[in-house]
């Protein structure tokens, strides 16, 4: 049986994979939309899930479940480059801070995944209003 520390370690290092793993979409997806590749919806998409469930893992490790961190404020006429570029750069934060204060590195990360669901939405509405 794993004791408390153990334990605590094992999620840790379960949250440092799949910040890695939001990261590596996060860019594969930011590379995509700035070569104007035709399924950066997916790729955004596929970027966004990563970030939501690095999140999730991350609440549950620094036992943040009962927080709720403001949303960002949606920017009118916001274009999905920058809302990626953006939510690059909350990543990043949120991965430096994870040790030194959970807290303000879980705000940058659903910073990060709010973002991305903007750049999602947006490009989901261009690709509808195509067809």
């Amino acid at each position: 049986m794993l004791d408390v520390a153990e334990e605590q370690r094992m999620l840790e290092e379960k949250v440092g994979k799949a910040l890695g793993e939001a990261r590596t979409k996060l860019d594969a997806a930011l590379d995509h939309l700035s070569k104007g590749g035709t399924d950066s919806e997916k790729k955004v998409w596929w970027a966004e899930e990563a970030t939501e469930y690095s999140s999730l893992l991350y609440s549950l490790t620094y036992g943040l479940e009962d927080e709720d961190p403001p949303v960002p404020v949606r920017k009118r006429n916001a274009e999905p480059i920058p809302l990626v570029k953006e939510s690059s750069e909350s990543l990043r934060r949120a991965t430096e801070l994870r040790g030194k204060s959970p807290l303000e590195g879980y705000r940058y990360l659903r910073t990060a995944v709010y973002k991305l669901r903007e750049a999602h939405h947006i490009l989901e509405k261009a690709r509808t209003k195509k067809r």
